[in-house]
């Protein structure tokens, strides 16, 4: 069974940046500027008196030790938390249910006298729990890489609680977590086998070249040589490492043979067969696997490519093939590549292009000579002129074309990077290599907003704007618990009344913005503004006092829904405790039955409570939680009055199961939902497009001369919208911000020089320094609620990149919601999605030199990057070709840079191809 590590081999270009290529990894203050053409940064020497100095002054005031930043690592990762927990529980319930049957069944085996007689009776027992622990992580380990599966399951409703973006993680996890069991057992049974085999029983000697302990080593060398190279795949090549890992499938036929020894065979005993465990899971891995190769599977060819070496001599392999037509994708996702002229191996690489090119767009950087990576490179130069490519470097000296190189496509797989059609706004951060995902996000938003009539979209906006304002104002009144529907003090036909007025009211805009105005000037707010102005030491502390109160008060759901996520872990528990002991064989002991007894009334009281005091009335599920709470109290007292609580019958059983299964499935859901609500579909104008209103794209990287790669595809997606759209609209749809933090002032001072005349460059939207993650995010939410729209948001805040990076970004946007929420503006929300796959990249980059061109007039460097045959962006000096990627339109154009970029621009659009 190959588990092949998608992205996260030497030859990858996906979410894979290093600490040393983000730049922004640890930082959390500086300034941004830039921003946006629609923003501006106002200084705390404002007087204290404007809305932003009132909310960053707002941030002071929030507490950041190391029990807030454990808890917000915890609440970015809520459903993998909580997958862990389940996880931890189900092994521990099976490890006990099989110890416990071991135990009795030693029991009455070993005499009291016997030698080592506690040796004899917790060495076998803990051994026989810790196999079929074993188990069920080989069991459930085969779920976790089908791709398939995970792929359509990430868009259904199970995404809800099930982290699909981490199954890679979790996968890891389970590896390590099986590696770890039988590494302590076999330790264990070892020391046991050798104490009784030194005190001269020769039956436990014989133990030890045993069938059965044969095997068993072979077992263990072959986890220890999956978990080695596991543990080393960012420092070995990717082909070796993915052949190692299919040792996985010897692993799983020894596991069979294991328990089918010479004992099983001459029916001396039965042993428990491990087959029964995982046969049908490993079916179901080869299904998906089947349907992989038979459904998914393209072959296409190159339509355009470019071998690109920068000035420091790193390399990069960017290709553009033909989409298959049956072939669909979303942001974030990647597919799998394969060029049989190069070797029968699969390679993933995440999706650059938008869902609605006519191409798929790669961004391959080349690592070591030896490398998939570096053939794919030389092959592309081999195919320009093969003169001037080394031969040594490719196997064969064959010039190639583009038409020629054919390869194999095969997906997509992975999860989207969010879904954009529930959000109002999006900021879209990637590092280093991680920009490919958000790229095509970019794309896509861009393409939507190309296909749309400017003056008709503002307009619609309008309206929708409107019935957002009405349905937030309105249903927030109605969007309480059930018990504070009883106790209301207003009665039904005053809140209808007043419901009835602000409908005609906002239907005529009349509130339009009102109601967030007067929540920016709540006492909380006055108090944050003219704290500066208060002369005596007890009004300060007074203010001060308040400030921290409703700071603790914002900072309660984050804690709270930390500590919701061990209810379904306890509901788990009891389901996995029920089944074992009312389906065990043994003699149950006097504690278990009250233990089970406890914790099912316990679970079940925690439910009610919160389904009353918690759980939203406009929802339906709501009112079924309240059937299921009443219904659990007739059930339990009919199991406390039939005396069965571990004695149920296959009927009582599957009822308490159902019945508690629901609860811990609501639980669940309800602590690890996002806690931003838009109404944007609910009032969604049918036949109306449904993008989003900006999207907000920021990269952060180390190398210049990736940037000089990648951005020309950029700098024309930007060109195109503000061709369209003009540029004033074009600020109010979508931002770009690039942040360079190379060391090299020479290799910046060359992109300087490259891309000095794009317009991006020109309006600052390409920076040279570090960002500050908090102000970039600080600053969104401040243009939201300074927005004369004044309409509640909801924001998707997505990264791809490093996991450290991630964090940052996560404790921000917390601290930045808290901030919010203190100053009366918590109606706009954020939801933060990561896409970190926890590799860094290989450090066996192969260097390069390079020629470098100086400018006779400023004397300059001007080349930075060499394209060869590229069809992405024109050298930045002297003269060259470029080619059209359209085969029915193929024909060589000239162009020099003195004709300035829009020439260029213009040949690229002739291509009918803007993604490009």
């Amino acid at each position: 069974m190959s588990f092949p590590m998608a992205m996260q081999a030497n030859d990858t270009s996906n979410c894979l940046p290093s600490v040393d290529e983000m730049g922004a990894s640890v930082v959390t203050t500086g300034t941004q500027t830039g921003l946006s053409a629609e923003s501006t940064v106002f200084d705390n020497e404002d007087g204290g008196g404007s809305d932003r100095s009132v909310f960053r002054q707002a941030r002071r005031y929030i507490k950041t030790g190391w029990p807030f930043r454990v808890v917000t690592s915890l609440y970015s990762e809520r459903k993998l938390l909580v997958m862990f927990l389940i996880h931890f529980v189900a092994t521990m319930v099976i490890w006990g249910h099989f110890a416990l049957i071991k135990y009795q069944e030693q029991e009455e085996k070993v005499p009291p006298d016997a030698n080592r007689y506690w040796w004899k009776v917790l060495a076998p027992t803990l051994e026989f729990g810790a196999m079929h622990a074993i188990l069920f992580q080989m069991a459930i380990l085969p779920l976790t890489v089908c791709r398939l599966s995970i792929a359509v399951a990430s868009s259904s409703v199970f995404d809800r609680i099930i982290p699909f973006n981490r199954m890679m993680r979790l996968h890891i996890h389970l590896g390590y977590t099986m590696i770890s069991i039988v590494t302590v057992a076999t330790l264990f049974f070892f020391t046991f086998f050798g104490l009784l085999c030194s005190d001269g029983e020769q039956d436990f000697c014989d133990k030890f070249t045993s069938e059965i302990m044969i095997t068993g080593y072979c077992i263990f060398g072959f986890l220890l040589i999956i978990g080695f190279t596991s543990f080393l795949r960012d420092k070995i090549k990717y082909e070796i490492f993915y052949a190692i890992h299919h040792l996985v499938f010897i692993l799983y036929i020894t596991t069979i043979i294991h328990t089918f020894d010479v004992v099983q065979r001459t029916d001396e005993r039965q042993r428990s067969q491990t087959f029964k465990w995982f046969s049908a899971i490993v079916l179901y891995y080869v299904c998906d696997r089947a349907a992989m190769h038979m459904n998914h599977r393209y072959q296409t060819s190159i339509a355009a490519s470019s071998a690109v070496t920068s000035g420091n001599g790193t390399r990069m392999a960017i290709i553009k093939v033909h989409r298959p037509v049956l072939f669909h994708f979303k942001p974030g996702q990647y597919c799998l590549l394969r060029i049989p002229a190069i070797d029968r191996h699969w390679h993933p690489f995440s999706i650059a292009s938008g869902p609605d090119s006519d191409y798929l767009e790669f961004y391959i950087e080349v690592y070591d000579e030896k490398s998939w990576t570096n053939q794919l490179w030389t092959m592309i130069g081999l195919r320009h002129n093969p003169k001037t490519s080394s031969q040594d470097e490719f196997e064969t000296s064959v010039s190639y074309s583009d038409k020629n190189i054919k390869l194999e496509v095969k997906g997509p797989y992975g999860t989207s990077i969010g879904r954009t059609e529930d959000f109002s706004h999006a900021i879209a951060i990637g590092s280093g290599t991680g920009i490919v995902p958000v790229l095509s996000m970019l794309k896509q938003h861009v393409h939507q907003l190309l296909r749309l009539d400017t003056t008709k979209y503002l307009t619609e906006q309008e309206l929708r704007d409107r019935k957002i304002r009405y349905v937030s104002e309105t249903r927030g009144y109605s969007e309480k618990p059930i018990v504070s529907l009883s106790c209301s003090k207003k009665s039904s036909s005053d809140l209808e009344a007043r419901n009835k007025s602000k409908q005609k009211r906002m239907m005529m805009g009349d509130l339009k913005g009102s109601d967030h105005c007067s929540r920016r000037d709540s006492s909380l707010v006055v108090s944050i503004r003219d704290l500066q102005n208060i002369v005596t030491e007890k009004e300060r502390k007074m203010s001060l006092k308040d400030i921290h109160k409703e700071s603790r008060k914002a900072r309660v759901p984050i804690f709270g829904s930390v500590a919701a996520l061990f209810i379904p872990v306890l509901g788990a528990a009891i389901i996995g405790l029920t089944i074992s002991w009312n389906t065990i064989l043994i003699d149950l002991y006097p504690f278990m039955e009250d233990t089970l007894k406890i914790a099912t009334i316990i679970f079940q009281s925690i439910f009610a409570l919160v389904t009353f005091f918690v759980h939203d009335r406009t929802e339906f599920l709501t009112y079924i939680d309240v059937v299921v709470s009443i219904v659990s109290v007739f059930a339990d007292y009919y199991w406390f009055a039939t005396d069965r609580w571990c004695n149920l019958d296959t009927r009582d059983l599957v009822s308490f199961s159902l019945l508690l299964g629901y609860m811990t499935i609501r639980t669940w859901y309800n602590a690890v939902k996002a806690r931003s609500r838009s109404w944007r579909n609910e009032v969604g104008i049918k036949g109306s497009a449904t993008t989003m209103d900006k999207l907000t794209f920021v990269w952060v990287t180390r190398s210049a001369s990736l940037v000089s790669k990648i951005v020309p595809d950029i700098i024309h997606i930007w060109n195109s919208l503000c061709d369209a759209w003009g540029v004033e609209a074009a600020n109010k749809v979508c931002n770009i911000s690039i942040y360079i933090t190379d060391e090299d002032d020479e290799a910046c001072d060359a992109l300087k020089a490259e891309i000095g005349d794009s317009s991006l460059f020109k309006s600052g939207a390409i920076e040279f320094g570090r960002p500050d993650m908090q102000e970039i995010i600080e600053n969104h939410t401040l243009d939201r609620i300074n927005d004369a729209r004044g309409v509640p948001t909801a924001t998707l805040l997505a990264f791809c990149g490093s996991p450290s990076l991630a964090s940052v970004i996560q404790q921000a946007k917390i601290a930045n919601d808290i901030s919010a929420v203190i100053t009366g503006n918590g109606h706009h929300q954020m939801e933060f999605i990561s896409e970190s796959y926890g590799a860094s990249k290989s450090e066996k980059t192969a260097n390069y030199s390079v020629e470098v061109e100086e400018d006779g007039e400023t004397g300059s460097r001007l080349l930075l990057s060499k394209r060869v045959n590229s069809v992405y962006g024109p050298m930045m000096k002297g003269r060259g070709t470029i080619e059209s990627p359209r085969g029915d339109e193929a024909r060589l154009l000239s162009y020099s840079f003195e004709q300035g970029l829009d020439a260029y621009y213009e040949v690229i659009e002739t291509s009918n191809s803007y993604s490009s």
